[in-house]
């Protein structure tokens, strides 16, 4: 049996945090969540009326944060109209699931929305750049600031610290999503002054005569990433000792992880998690996923807890009972501590419930 069966998100219920009775909705959900076996919501609603309500029925409550190697503080987001939208029944009754099941999605009228973070909007100074040296983003792009500024890396720390102490959570996790990436799928930012001159000072070399994906240059860079990482779990400890600070990784082959500037092998030597999360997010392969979740237990030695994160959430993700099924026994026999799906919405669209109980029983 799995030493941990996580879910993700929030809960499923018919009130918002910001109505006056949600807590009255929440011990009805998390019994159902505890009746299944879960041991640990990551995510929730990021308040203390879930963790207490958690809490009553035995099951631990971590909240997250999403966060990309350099943090993202806005963005010039490229969205689309969908078909979908025009789904006739009501979307929470059976007759739209069969139609959504069976309905080939089609996208039209992109439209660019751009936002900035207040802090990146007063500190243009701390923005990561691209070769281009633009401070003008296109569509699609990302607004970044680096991860090289000592100021940039205690905002972020502020985060987590204030979301711990709102929810009153067991620990929290910092959960790497994906951002802008070149055509060799690595990271194109970094390429500000203080990131620049620090490099050529300490290797004697200008990154613009490197390639973007030069072994020296991204692990440079993946390098403030732990850093980073260094500082959030001390902040955390400082604050809560006994909180269980993990992260979450997208799947990916062994040599994909520094092109992201995720170089968790280094984390995991440097005892920077307590739990350490991989994520098949939107592969649904079971030979990618014993090939890369063995790769994580091998290297973890022990040392730190792995868990499988499996969506049933994102496209091309195992969204069929028996696919899930078998993705988390792969996981456990390749030495899995725990497994988990992603998320909690998909659990309850998909009537996922029982695959979590049968999952929970492995």
């Amino acid at each position: 049996m799995p030493e941990r069966l996580v879910l993700w998100g929030p809960p499923v219920v018919e009130r918002v945090p910001d109505d006056p009775d949600y807590a009255d909705f929440l011990p009805a959900w998390v019994q159902k969540c505890a009746d299944v076996g879960v041991t640990k919501i990551v995510g929730g609603d990021r308040t203390r009326a879930l963790t207490e309500a958690a809490h009553a029925v035995g099951i631990k409550v971590d909240p997250y944060i999403n966060y990309n190697s350099f943090p993202r503080h806005g963005w010039a987001r490229v969205t689309y109209g969908w078909s979908l939208d025009f789904l006739r029944p009501p979307v929470t009754a059976a007759e739209a699931r069969a139609v959504m099941d069976s309905h080939r999605p089609i996208y039209d009228a992109p439209k660019v929305t751009t936002t900035m973070t207040d802090f990146a909007a007063k500190n243009p100074q701390f923005r990561s750049l691209t070769r281009t040296r633009s401070y003008t983003l296109q569509p699609g792009d990302d607004l970044y600031l680096s991860a090289a500024f000592p100021e940039v890396r205690a905002e972020q720390n502020q985060q987590f610290l204030d979301t711990l102490a709102k929810t009153q959570g067991d620990g929290i996790q910092v959960e790497f999503v994906l951002g802008n990436e070149d055509e060799n799928g690595a990271v194109p930012y970094g390429y500000e002054d203080r990131t620049v001159n620090e490099f050529q000072a300490k290797h004697g070399k200008n990154p613009f005569d490197l390639p973007n994906d030069d072994p020296e240059w991204l692990q440079f860079r993946a390098d403030y990433v732990t850093l980073a990482l260094t500082e959030m779990r001390a902040v955390v400890k400082q604050a809560k000792p006994d909180a269980v600070f993990s992260t979450t990784l997208i799947a990916g082959e062994k040599e994909d992880y520094l092109k992201l500037l995720h170089d968790w092998p280094t984390w995991l030597e440097q005892g920077l998690v307590d739990e350490f999360y991989i994520w098949f997010r939107t592969n649904s392969n079971l030979d990618a996923l014993q090939r890369q979740l063995s790769y994580a237990v091998e290297v973890s030695g022990g040392r730190t807890p792995v868990i499988a994160e499996l969506s049933c959430y994102h496209p091309g993700s195992f969204q069929q009972p028996d696919q899930m099924l078998r993705a988390a026994e792969a996981a456990m026999d390749c030495g899995a501590d725990g497994v988990g799906i992603y998320r909690s919405h998909a659990v309850e669209q998909l009537d996922f419930w029982p695959v979590l109980e049968k999952m929970s029983k492995l």
